[in-house]
């Protein structure tokens, strides 16, 4: 009988281990690649807002997996390829040619060529010596075949406001974007 229930018990140890092991492995969705879903996008390219809008070109995929990126092409499109909640950021190097009016600089994000609800922000530009990084970020629920864009505007079209792509001697390049996008869930 100590035998029999000794069985039982260790069954019982074996079969909740089991369990909790399964339920804290995470689930690969069918079709999606094994790991984890993420790009790092960048641009070597100085890109000039427009008044209405103006999709910023990337040129390099820093880190890709799960996600479609034309960096070749100088691609502005970013595609999902698994449905899920995914967390994206765009992060601009923002500055100006010349002038010394009160321009500014909006981005934003578009999903399926459509303006992300309260996605924007805004950046002032008095000075062409300043610049900053301007950073735009959200959470999306996705379906596979979705296409993300970032966007740039400014209310000047003569004093060259736009993004910078900066080369310090000795350090790395400053991009002129670096735009990241994780799936979460």
């Amino acid at each position: 009988m100590k035998a029999n229930s000794f069985s039982s018990v260790f069954g019982t140890v074996v079969g909740a281990a089991m369990l909790v092991t399964a339920l804290a492995t995470p689930q690969v969705s069918r079709g999606a690649p094994p790991g984890p879903l993420y790009a790092q996008l960048s641009s070597s390219l100085s890109q000039k807002a427009s008044l209405t809008g103006a999709l910023v070109s990337m040129d390099s995929n820093d880190a890709l997996s799960g996600l479609d990126h034309d960096d070749k092409g100088k691609g502005s499109d970013v595609t999902v390829k698994t449905d899920g909640v995914y967390f994206m950021v765009a992060a601009i190097q923002v500055g100006k040619e010349k002038g010394d009016a009160d321009d500014y600089i909006d981005v934003w994000m578009k999903q399926n060529g459509k303006d992300v609800d309260n996605s924007g922000c805004r950046q002032m530009i008095k000075d062409p010596k300043f610049t900053t990084v301007l950073v735009c970020q959200g959470i999306a629920e996705c379906k596979a075949g979705d296409k993300f864009n970032v966007v740039i505007s400014s209310n000047s079209a003569d004093s060259g406001v736009g993004i910078v792509k900066i080369a310090p001697k000795g350090e790395p390049a400053i991009p002129s974007i670096i735009f990241s996008i994780y799936k979460i869930n």
